[in-house]
């Protein structure tokens, strides 16, 4: 049992109310913050009455404090319960819930259990308050000892209190109040008794109006349960107005109030002054002039001088608080004392009496302001948790190894640390604290210092660098700061002499008691602080506690609201695990917690052995050991379960309750037996009636203990025999008829009725007994259905229905528990099935049929688990599905394999998953170039899934959605960016292809801009043709020499000369045109084309005019046959050079009409364009030599790649993205993906890995 299921187990129990768990030996109560019918008068008996032997209870604080009396009646032995836990946890209602079981339990002779009992309220409204965590907190912490006489009855008490917050009488924080009595007087206390204590309403007084009323406080009922329990115990008229009179003059004191003049401090004139010294019994005058001001003694020789010093108005409210402190501190003292007086008045001597100590003390405390109060109450817990860990650890631990029993060890939180910090001298935190009360000029800072220098290197110990006048301890439940400020004077606990001479002079009997007269400090008890008291009572606690046999209560906040029935996980983790529950049940798991010593044990346990066999065995053992084996084989006691040491037995609990429960049996026999051998041997009718009367009930209840425990010797036979011809002489016929109707029909109630009618009037025959075994058995069958009913457990179940068909009882509720049965066996199976397969359908199925009786299991929680998770995972992958988004998908497929969750939606998911993987795995690859096929296809892959993308993807989409043009621009600029130019030259080919196809018309030669008129172009030339036929073939073929360039590309040139040249080389060009042709012979066509492609890189002014030669001859040639071998020439020089910038749009589209598109593409002249375009004129073409150019196809087929320019053919070569071509929505196509993440994964990278290896293959 870990520590979770620890926490589950617990939340599970207090939501059904069930606010007790034991946790090994130790009882767990979680404060529900409200009433529940836990410690009603049914309740208590059934505890008290749980019948004979060790009988298992459902977990309580009554089981605790049975235990306890149970220790002290029958071990004799002295026992303690420790109740422990922070303030507002509850251990207040659980120490009266102990009193209130052992005064019931136990009585007594005088009423003294009353006496304990009454003891509660008054200590409750003088040292309780209303705190921000608990509206009843105990503000001073007690050990209540009971003493029990030898016949186990309450003879007395005895109560010490521990550290009272007396800070709380003048100073309360934000929300909270002053101790109860001051409001329960103020406000509840009778109108003439408020008169004659001069009281108001709380209101009005400075030191109760921070917070007055308290829903669930009810001040008017509490004070008269107060004024009840001081008549119960005794206390005189005169004792209790002294005690109200004392709170009376508090409360006006504290309404006094200071003014000062600039010279001396005075109390301003108010009603309070005289009312405080009314009943405080002093003078006005003088306890003006004492909150005023001091006495400096001076010793000089052998007298002491007085000088007297007057206060600033600081330091007179501080005195006024401290007598209100004071004052209220010694009251409280007192009223302990005479409490425990009050339990001493029968005149029984205590000393030497077995006792229980219930211990209920100040929880930890972490505020936001700590100060000395706050350490001395923190250091107490430490002691406690040192006593926890001793018992329930280290003892134990020590235990075993002294007995030789091997174990292993436990690891545990040793708070040693924290204590020697705090104690060790000499330079622990408070010898350090007393050190500075006597050195000079002892202050709070010099304190500090010390404290730094010493524990500078200890790990508890921290310097808060923050706040110097701070200092941080390092507890075992966690850290706490601490405000130094102030330590030193709360730590030396005295009033001036001067105000104790003023208290003496009291003419009240009360404050007289408090402060005798005459009664002077020693210099040692001047000089002893609070802390040294303080660790005197703890050390003298401690001795007491380790005296007895502990018993822990652990009490647990489970929320800091105060809110009802609400349970918040992690503060209980928190008060489990620093009190050492988790390891105290670690250790009791592997632990024997019952131990004896050898001759206890035989001496205890002898006599549970039966047969003379066993007892022969036991007389021939020679050692006590020995002895004890003999006994326990005899009992069949589990080895498992016990251990025998050097010098104990030890053993676990169901070997302890088996030994308890066989010894009391035996015992009672022994005792039934002698009664009813001495009772038979008595002649009853010699006897007078009255004696008569009496022997038959002492008869009756003999033989009625003997039916109880099946005592069937001869003397019981008899005495049964003669209780009945004495009884069936008594009974009337209406009750026998009632009886045999009863048993007929196995009425319960009318059993009931007519049993108890018989054990009135004191029937006891043969009818009667078998009514009462036949009500045993209907009454065990009842509580074994209400039982398995309530448990719902199939075991529990089936017990109780074999226990009616012994009997054949029929009854409703052994009909629901056949259904009951029924239904959770048809649960399990349905859980069982549903858990293996893990469908989503089955889980939510036996679920439905489990709630719909309320069935609750281990196994039920875990598959409302695994269906919760089931559940989430479906609507993760429903989610993810429709969002299809990676990330969503994976964290998906992520819980679904967590929890090894199978689905067809999950297989979808899956494949999805892998999709969408493929596809973000394209657009991250391919998004720096943008190749068109694997754009398209991915989008239209994402589109297909429905999937949305990132950034990425929506981009790529708008590209596949938007204008063409704009994609291939963007085609381009990526190829560019990556320097492919091979692709940009292809992108550009096909864009250039879109740009001619719209703007068709407006790109003819005739509409250049640059183009010359044709009339004045035919004028150039003087003779040949007329004008105007020149000037209709300007654009079109014509055979003779070309007179002049058809453009005005160069003429803006004003180099006539450089001019001249540039026409001269444009008409060349042209006659190499017409000779390439064959329109003209030539020898030296090498060296003309040589010199034509030299000029044209020379001068780019004449590329576009060269360019326009090509177009112009192949326009309207009446010779078509030679127009095809011009084709070679212009795409030698496109590889060359390219037009000029304006001219490129024409050329493109005079490339792409159908008549020229052909042979256009045979040379690849739309790439070599781009080619040249994108790269420039290629200055190694001047390399070419004349011997190269005889063959100007085989010059061109070294310059021209083919297969650069070619688009890609994704059918002959299919690309990475290929599989993203095939559709997903085909059927069975997402079925094909893997199931497995890790070969999802694998194929991932070996799609990767084929990538890279035909990358590096192109």
């Amino acid at each position: 049992m870990g520590s979770p299921l620890i926490l589950h187990c617990l939340r599970k129990r207090f939501e059904r109310n069930e606010i007790y768990t034991n946790v090994g030996t130790i009882l767990i109560s979680v404060n529900p913050y409200q009433r529940l019918p836990l410690y009603t008068d049914q309740v208590l008996k059934k505890y008290i009455n749980r019948g004979l032997g060790v009988v298992d209870m459902p977990p309580h604080i009554f089981n605790i404090a049975h235990d306890a009396f149970y220790g002290v009646t029958s071990f004799g032995q002295n026992q303690s319960i420790i109740i422990s836990g922070e303030s507002g946890a509850g251990k207040t209602e659980a120490t009266k819930q102990c009193l209130q079981y052992l005064a019931r339990i136990a009585g007594s002779l005088n009423d003294v259990e009353k006496k304990v009992l009454q003891a509660n309220p008054i200590l409750e409204a003088f040292g309780n308050a209303k705190t921000l965590r608990n509206d009843n907190s105990s503000r001073f912490g007690k050990y209540l000892e009971i003493f029990f006489d030898s016949k186990g009855r309450i003879a007395g008490s005895s109560t010490e209190s521990y550290l009272l917050e007396k800070i709380r009488v003048v100073s309360q924080a934000s929300k909270e109040r002053n101790f109860h009595i001051f409001y329960q007087l103020t406000k509840a206390a009778p109108a003439e008794t408020r008169r004659s204590l001069s009281l108001g309403n709380p209101g009005t007084y400075a030191y109760l109006r921070q917070c007055t009323d308290v829903p669930s406080i009810d001040d008017a009922r509490d004070f008269k349960e107060v004024m009840g329990a001081f008549k119960d115990l005794k206390f005189h008229t005169d004792e209790i107005h002294g005690l109200f009179e004392i709170c009376s003059g508090i409360l006006a004191l504290g309404n006094c109030t200071f003014t000062s003049d600039g010279k001396k401090t005075m109390l301003k004139e108010s009603e309070y002054l005289g009312i405080a010294a009314k009943h405080l019994g002093v003078s006005p005058g003088v306890l003006r002039e004492r909150m005023t001001t001091r006495e400096i003694r001076i010793r000089g020789g052998r007298d002491l001088e007085a000088t007297k010093a007057l206060m600033t108005v600081e330091q007179a409210s501080e005195t006024r608080h401290a007598v209100c402190k004071f004052v209220y501190g010694r009251m409280f003292n007192w009223l302990v004392k005479r409490i425990n007086k009050a339990m001493s008045q029968g005149g029984v001597n205590c000393k030497g009496m077995k006792s229980i100590g219930i211990l209920d003390i100040f929880g930890f405390e972490i505020f936001e302001h700590n100060s000395f109060e706050q350490l001395c109450i923190n250091f107490t817990n430490e002691m406690l948790q040192q006593h926890f860990n001793k018992h329930t650890f280290k003892l134990e631990q020590a235990m075993y190894t002294a007995e030789g029993i091997q174990f292993d060890a436990i690891d545990f939180i040793d708070n040693q640390p924290m204590l020697d910090l705090i104690t060790k001298k000499p330079h622990g935190v408070l010898p350090l604290l007393d050190e500075e009360l006597v050195v000079p000029k002892g202050s709070d800072k010099g304190f500090l210092q010390k404290l730094v220098m010493k524990q500078a290197k200890n790990v508890v110990f921290k310097r808060q660098m923050k706040k110097p006048d701070h200092f941080v301890i390092k507890h075992y439940a966690g850290r706490v700061l601490y405000d130094s400020h102030g330590f030193l004077e709360k730590n030396r606990d005295t009033l001036t002499e001067e105000l104790v001479e003023m208290l003496q002079d009291s003419k009240k009997p009360l404050l007289q008691a408090l402060y005798p007269k005459g009664k002077t400090l020693s210099a040692k008890q001047r000089k002893s602080s609070l802390s040294s008291q303080f660790q005197s009572q703890l050390n003298r606690l401690m001795r007491n506690l380790n005296m007895t046999q502990p018993h822990y209560v652990r009490c647990i906040k489970p929320n800091n609201d105060k809110a009802p029935m609400k349970f918040v996980p992690r503060n209980c983790f928190e008060q489990l695990l620093y009190s050492g529950v988790f390891e105290a049940v670690a250790i009791r798991k592997q632990g024997f917690p019952f131990r004896l010593p050898h001759d206890e044990f035989e001496k205890r346990y002898s006599i549970n052995l039966d047969d003379s066999a066993h007892k022969s065995k036991l007389s021939s053992a020679s050692t006590l050991k020995a002895k004890c084996e003999v006994i326990l084989n005899a009992i069949k006691c589990d080895k498992a379960n016990r251990r025998i040491g050097k010098t104990r037995v030890l053993y676990r609990a169901e070997e302890h309750k088996k030994l308890e429960l066989r010894r009391s049996i035996k015992v009672k026999n022994q005792e039934i037996t002698e009664a009813l051998r001495r009772l038979s041997r008595v002649d009853a009718n010699s006897m007078d009636p009255k004696d008569r009367e009496a022997y038959f009930v002492e008869l009756a209840m003999a033989v009625s203990e003997a039916d109880k425990f099946r005592v069937k010797t001869p003397d019981a036979e008899k005495a049964r025999k003669m209780l009945e011809a004495f009884v069936e002489a008594r009974m009337d016929p209406k009750t026998k008829r009632e009886l045999n109707e009863a048993y007929e029909k196995q009425d319960l109630k009318l059993l009931q009725r007519v049993l108890a009618k018989c054990d009135k009037e004191g029937y006891r025959t043969k009818l009667t007994r078998k009514c009462q075994e036949l009500l045993s058995k209907i009454e065990d069958a009842e509580a074994a259905l209400e039982v398995a009913l309530k448990s719902m457990r199939e075991d529990y179940l089936e017990k109780a229905i074999d226990m009616c068909d012994e009997f054949a009882y029929k009854a409703p509720n052994a009909e629901k528990a056949r259904t009951l049965l029924k239904n959770i066996k048809k649960a399990q199976y349905g859980i069982s099935r549903a858990m293996s397969k893990m469908k989503r359908k089955w889980l939510n199925q036996a679920l439905d049929f489990c709630d719909s009786f309320g069935y609750d299991s281990p196994d039920v929680q875990k598959c409302r688990i695994i269906t919760q998770k089931v559940n989430i995972c479906h609507r993760m992958l429903s989610k993810a599905k429709a969002a299809v988004d990676q990330t969503k998908l994976q964290k998906a497929l992520q819980a679904c394999e967590r929890i090894k969750y199978r689905s067809p939606l999950e297989h979808e998911v899956r494949g999805l998953l892998f999709r969408v993987r493929r596809i973000n795995e394209e657009i991250s690859e391919g998004w720096k170039a943008l190749v068109e096929d694997q754009v398209r296809t991915v989008v239209a892959a994402a589109d297909e899934i429905k999937m949305t993308g990132g950034k990425k993807l929506k981009t790529w989409r708008e590209h596949v959605k938007g204008p063409y043009d704009a994609f291939l621009k963007a085609q381009y600029d990526h190829a560019v960016k990556q320097g492919d130019r091979e692709r940009a030259v292809r992108v550009m080919v096909r864009r250039k292809d879109l740009l001619v196809s719209e703007k068709k018309q407006a790109l003819v030669l005739s509409k250049y801009p640059h183009l010359k008129d044709p009339m004045l172009w035919a004028r150039e030339k003087w003779f040949g043709w007329d004008h105007e036929t020149r000037a209709s073939h300007m654009t079109k073929f014509q055979s003779e020499s070309l007179h002049a360039p058809i453009s005005t590309t160069f003429e803006h040139i004003v180099d006539t000369r450089h001019k001249k040249e540039l026409r001269r080389q444009v008409t060349a060009a042209f006659e190499t045109i017409q000779k390439f042709m064959g329109q003209r012979n030539t020898s030296r066509m090498p060296q003309r084309i040589r010199e034509l492609l030299s000029d044209a890189l020379d001068n780019k002014e004449i590329r576009s005019e060269v360019y326009m030669m090509f177009i112009k001859q192949c326009t309207d040639n009446p010779e078509p046959e030679k127009v095809p071998c011009i084709w070679e020439l212009l795409s030698l020089c496109l590889s060359v050079f390219p037009p000029n910038k304006d001219f490129e749009d024409y050329l493109e589209a005079w490339l792409r009409e159908p008549s020229n598109l052909p042979d256009a593409d045979k040379y690849h002249c739309r790439g070599l364009l781009r080619h040249s375009v994108l790269n420039g004129a290629d200055e190694k073409a001047r390399g070419i030599s004349e011997e190269e150019l005889k063959d100007v196809s085989q010059a061109l087929s070294r310059r021209l790649n083919p297969l650069r320019f070619a688009w890609p053919n994704y059918k002959k070569n299919p690309p990475n993205w290929a599989d993203l071509k095939k559709s997903y929505c085909q059927k069975g196509s997402a079925l094909k993906i893997s199931k497995a993440p890790k070969i999802i994964r694998d194929m991932s990278k070996r799609a990767k890995g084929s990538r890279s290896r035909k990358r590096e293959a192109s």
